[in-house]
């Protein structure tokens, strides 16, 4: 075969993938290069330095992905980023598990009037996905996407994620995407990091649950090595105190009266903390862009 020929051939085929899975699966070197930094800083130590040296990638999927059916903290982890996001420019808020609460939002110190709640139903991972890639090509800089549990077949989901992952590479966006488990296939392959969360205990302080502590392990990227671990501490609001995530290491646990970890196996505490994980319990009626956000049904995550 001569020389034109297999670069006709090859042109073809590489046209092929990118039509069928997406431009962000076959491109040449130089593409992605936009000269804009390649992650966004979390502001979260143990993630910008241990776990995601730099940051979440842009242009790429970052997965959130539960180790196990139950709490996980992966939706409060991810409303944690989103809140932080918007104090830098507009974010985007798939809701697909129908379990944001705005006021927990703005107990983490988001600005609300950057935030756009998008609830396309309990359940409807395609509609979410595609409803994701439609605000990322208009330009949104940053997108979190929560899924729910009631899942749909593999291949229901494929097309509007080969979708998503096309557009966010082409606009270089920050894509945050939590997942319960089992892991759906499609996302596996799709994201270019995979943080595995899994609960490592409740905090206690005076008797109430203040917060739940999640270990976080690198189970994919293809940015850096894998199996980097750490351990979150997701602090729950309280009169004195705001929401927040920190690593734990930095967390002092006072033998008396204060702080102390809290067993997850112990079933009393579970079924306190299962109705805060992933939302806040205060009822409310919040505005999200001029629009008024109906009460979500509370889960846990």
């Amino acid at each position: 075969m001569h020389a034109e020929s297999r670069g006709r051939v090859l042109a073809d085929t590489v046209a092929g993938l990118q039509r069928r899975y997406g431009s962000a699966a076959v491109h040449r070197g130089d593409e992605p290069d936009s000269g804009e930094r390649a992650a966004w800083e979390t502001g979260i130590p143990a993630l910008d330095v241990h776990i995601a040296p730099g940051g979440l990638p842009r242009g790429r999927i970052t997965l959130l992905q539960a180790a196990r059916s139950g709490t996980s903290g992966r939706l409060t982890l991810l409303q944690a980023l989103a809140a932080r996001a918007s104090r830098e420019g507009d974010v985007v808020y798939v809701d697909v598990a129908a379990s944001l609460d705005p006021g927990f939002l703005a107990d983490l110190g988001a600005d609300l009037d950057s935030c756009l709640a998008v609830l396309p139903g309990r359940g409807r991972w395609h509609e979410g996905l595609a409803m994701a890639r439609a605000l990322v090509v208009a330009g949104s800089p940053w997108v979190g996407v929560a899924l729910g549990r009631q899942r749909p077949r593999d291949a229901e989901i494929e097309q509007a994620l080969n979708g998503l992952v096309e557009a966010v590479h082409r606009r270089r966006a920050v894509c945050v995407v939590a997942a319960p488990a089992p892991a759906a296939a499609p996302l596996a392959y799709a994201s270019s990091l995979t943080l595995s969360c899994l609960p490592a205990g409740w905090q206690e302080s005076h008797g109430d649950i203040t917060g739940l502590r999640v270990t976080l392990e690198v189970t994919k990227s293809r940015l850096h090595a894998p199996g980097a671990i750490d351990t979150l501490l997701l602090r729950y609001p309280r009169p004195y105190a705001t929401a927040e995530v920190v690593g734990y290491p930095v967390v002092m646990t006072p033998s008396q009266g204060e702080a102390e970890v809290v067993n997850s196996s112990r079933s009393d505490y579970a079924a306190r903390g299962a109705a805060r994980e992933g939302v806040c319990t205060v009822d409310f009626m919040s505005i999200v862009r001029g629009g008024i956000c109906p009460p979500p049904v509370r889960t846990s995550a």
